[in-house]
């Protein structure tokens, strides 16, 4: 006789968040752990040829992500560039203002990926910190 398999299936992974958390200041009320709410990740530059380069396409390197494998998991999810303002108070009465993208596509085969911005990210952005959320969930 064959040995049987489990019915269950295994919990899937989630690849490329194995210690790179952000985590909210307050406890998650059922079981007391912090509750996860962004990767960090740097702006590498625009997507480019030779020649060329297009301002409107960012290249984002996520910490933690080193496969094409694992870009999978973020394609779709919110992309937050925050800058501070030199105004107090600014825009909304706050020292802050976010530049929204998103994650289009995987960009080679080391874990970059493609995001567009509701704003082109300014020259001055690459090299600078950016925020993954883990939102919106396609699980």
């Amino acid at each position: 006789r064959r040995p049987t398999l489990p019915l269950t299936k295994p919990k899937p992974t989630l690849p490329g968040l194995k210690n790179h958390f952000a985590f909210k200041s307050n406890k998650n009320k059922m079981s007391g752990e912090p509750v996860r709410l962004y990767v960090n990740g740097a702006i590498l530059g625009y997507q480019r040829g030779l020649r060329t380069q297009n301002n409107s396409c960012s290249l984002i390197k996520i910490k933690g992500v080193d496969s094409k494998a694992d870009t999978d998991f973020y394609l779709g999810k919110k992309i937050a560039y925050i800058t501070k303002v030199s105004v107090n108070g600014g825009k909304n009465g706050t020292k802050y203002r976010v530049n929204w993208g998103k994650v289009c596509r995987p960009h080679g085969s080391n874990g970059v990926v493609r995001c567009r911005f509701a704003r082109d990210l300014p020259p001055k952005s690459i090299g600078e910190k950016v925020r993954v959320m883990l939102y919106p969930s396609r699980i």
